[in-house]
């Protein structure tokens, strides 16, 4: 699970803290800087994949990433992650390639990782891993510190350039966790989406991050004998519907029939919102459920009639896995702190920084909870 983030100098987030709950909704109006945070964290992953050069490409560079406001002469031009695990304690902090007349690289909106820490026991506790620049040292099983002989890459992470899981068992422990989580953002509804095509199925316990294999994923809900709580959700989202994954000719793709309708209703013939609910579904009732998923703006597409239901399998879904729901409808999050325990975070904008709206004034107070 993941307890606690900080992140600094990623776009708005100039010094944003977040302590998370097994099911934490942030939610606020729109600029406010919500979908920096679901950004934030997928970085993470893609720092544990070893992307995180790729990743900060497709958002422009580093440049396009750093707070642009207003800095202090003691402010660095860095960005910098803090992520408190179960029993884990994880720093990052990069900066710009150091570049100068006649430098040899053109790579000069990468990433340069500056500093990383792991820690076993939380803040304070034993050092596991320790990098500065190029070089880093590592809790060796003798219980020392030792250098680790290879060069690392500038623009990636230690969690990816060193990968024995059997000398830096510690190491291996944080990159699983952060590689383990699930991110669903956009759902591909045009109408070529694979979702809306019928096509050959393979058995799929986890919905693709597009929803590609949705009607695949849902056979396997079927055959895991799963289904239950999804027929219920489609009985209280749209009342007297039946529906299937496979058609007549053994093809995999999403079926509707309604009560007046005398025919199945195909995947290239429902509407955006049904085949992003049914993808939301999929993604929840998943018979293989990893310890975190972060859902970015899920409302999205969906008739407010629908978040009930769609409420409900999220507080399902939290006693197997830890979520993460960014949203623009206070509703859905009023809804979803209804039906389980959940933390409710409101955002808001304070001179273009996101900051909780507990600290929506000049001066910051920080909050510590226990």
């Amino acid at each position: 699970m993941i307890r606690a983030l900080h992140i600094r100098g990623y776009r708005s987030l100039r010094d944003f803290r977040l302590k998370l709950d097994r099911v934490t909704v942030v939610t606020g109006a729109n600029g406010v800087g919500k979908s920096n945070v679901y950004r934030a964290l997928a970085l993470l992953q893609r720092m544990a994949e070893g992307n995180f050069a790729k990743a900060v490409a497709d958002e422009g560079g580093l440049p396009s990433m750093l707070w642009a406001g207003n800095r202090l002469k003691s402010e660095p031009v860095r960005l910098r992650w803090e992520v408190e695990l179960d029993d884990l304690h994880l720093e990052m902090e990069c900066g710009m390639i150091p570049t100068a007349p006649g430098d040899p690289t053109e790579f000069r909106t990468d990433p340069d990782m500056k500093l990383e820490t792991l820690r076993a026991g939380g803040t304070s506790g034993r050092m596991m891993a320790r990098r500065k620049g190029p070089s880093v040292e590592l809790r060796a099983p003798d219980g020392q510190m030792e250098t680790s002989p290879l060069p690392l890459h500038v623009p990636e992470s230690m969690l990816s350039e060193i990968r024995d899981g059997i000398r830096y068992p510690t190491l291996m422990a944080a990159r699983e966790i952060l590689l383990a989580g699930r991110f669903y953002h956009h759902f591909t509804t045009e109408p070529h989406a694979s979702l809306r095509q019928p096509r050959i199925g393979f058995w799929s316990p986890v919905l693709a991050a597009d929803g590609g294999n949705l009607a695949a994923a849902l056979q396997t809900l079927v055959e895991s004998r799963k289904s239950g709580p999804l027929d219920d959700a489609v009985a209280m989202a749209f009342p007297g519907c039946e529906w299937r994954p496979v058609d007549d000719d053994g093809r995999f793709q999403l079926q509707l029939r309604r009560p007046d309708l005398k025919r199945w209703l195909n995947a290239s013939e429902l509407s955006d919102g049904t085949l992003r609910f049914f993808c939301l579904c999929a993604a929840l009732l998943t018979p293989k459920p990893p310890p975190w998923m972060v859902f970015n703006e899920p409302e999205t597409s969906l008739h407010p009639s629908l978040l009930p239901s769609l409420a409900e399998l999220i507080a399902r879904a939290s006693v197997d896995t830890q979520l993460i729901i960014v949203t623009h409808s206070r509703e859905f999050a009023t809804g979803i702190a209804e039906r389980c325990p959940a933390k409710v975070v409101d955002l808001v904008s304070y001179e273009d920084e996101t900051r909780p709206a507990t600290q929506a004034t000049g001066k910051r107070v920080w909050e510590f909870e226990g």
